[in-house]
């Protein structure tokens, strides 16, 4: 019983190798581990059971796997949702409820992993939400004062629906510091509470504060966001690193031609749990190659620019043997 591989134990091994990766002196090249990026990435689901959606881009059953990945490229923690689900409900999931040490202050997404409330999850816990928005000409800014002068940006924010009433937020805010504080210490599972939080109407004074927070922090992200090109090449840098983790996820998971027959939801979780850990395998492996390249230079490697590592990627698999080694003898066949 002690080999077997329960959910504890697999998020117990991908901590460690989490821990790992975060430890080689390569990996600081690479990022600190203080950003992350998290997608999601979708296999076909032959089978019929109850969680089962469709997939208009595979044109049958499906089911997602969302996927987060550190700067340093640890690949820190994966979940099973259905392809119905916008992927916004579970960024949280990955931040708050992992087991690595890792220190996330930052987190890049793409449109499907916005809300504006996720916004203002974020603020109260803390960290920086940074989403790369489609359609980014359509997002609307916000002002809080409607009498003051915004100069350039009056034309963009001078109409009365974008105003924001912060009396709104401050009569909620002790509710707001209370619901966050129990998504934080794991009293609800986050993804739940946001899924009900954004299905509550307008009406909603609790819901309107929420909303009216994230607005002011959404705001603040979209100027800097078409000012700053470091951020914008910040948030780029994260969602591809998820990228290059999800095309070698397709080669890893070849097995009965990539899809999903497990129908049982804690299969699929150890389907998905297994897949990130073996991903996390082949990371942390050719992340300890290179360390040890670079540790063994000679003195003729002694004008190479090791602060080049930085545009190297760990995750490639031409050296992995993917699908085993097989040696036949023929002395053995009879």
């Amino acid at each position: 019983s002690d080999w077997q591989m329960t959910e504890e134990a697999q998020r117990a091994a991908l901590a460690a190798l989490v821990h790992a990766i975060s430890r080689l002196d390569t990996t600081l090249h690479w990022g600190e581990g203080r950003t992350s990026a998290s997608d999601g990435q979708r296999f076909a689901l032959p089978r019929k059971v109850l969680q089962q959606t469709y997939s208009t881009r595979f044109s049958d059953f499906a089911l997602e796997f969302y996927s987060f990945v550190a700067d340093n490229y640890a690949p820190y923690h994966s979940m099973p949702i259905e392809c119905t689900d916008r992927d916004s409900a579970f960024v949280l999931d990955g931040l708050l409820y992992n087991e690595s040490d890792l220190d996330l202050e930052e987190h890049y997404t793409d449109t499907h992993g916005y809300t504006e409330i996720n916004f203002a999850a974020f603020a109260m816990l803390g960290r920086r939400f940074c989403p790369r928005i489609r359609g980014l000409r359509k997002q609307r800014l916000y002002r809080l004062d409607g009498e003051r002068d915004y100069g350039p940006l009056a034309p963009l924010v001078s109409r009365a629906d974008r105003t924001i009433d912060p009396q709104v937020i401050a009569e909620q805010w002790d509710r707001m510091g209370q619901f966050y504080a129990s998504l934080e210490r794991g009293h609800t599972t986050a993804s739940v509470a946001l899924k009900r939080l954004v299905a509550c109407s307008a009406k909603n004074r609790f819901y309107r504060a929420n909303r009216d927070l994230g607005r002011i922090f959404k705001t603040e992200f979209l100027l800097g966001y078409l000012s700053e090109p470091q951020l914008r090449a910040r948030i780029r840098r994260g969602l591809l690193k998820v990228d290059q983790l999800h095309a070698l996820a397709r080669d890893v998971y070849y097995g009965r031609r990539g899809r999903i027959y497990a129908r049982e939801l804690h299969e699929q979780m150890n389907s998905c749990s297994c897949l990130v850990l073996i991903l996390a395998c082949v990371i942390y492996w050719q992340a300890k190659e290179i360390t040890r390249v670079v540790r063994c230079r000679g003195p003729e490697d002694a004008a190479i620019d090791v602060g080049m590592l930085e545009h190297v990627s760990p995750i490639e698999w031409d050296n992995v043997i993917l699908y085993g080694q097989y040696i036949l003898d023929r002395d053995l066949i009879r």
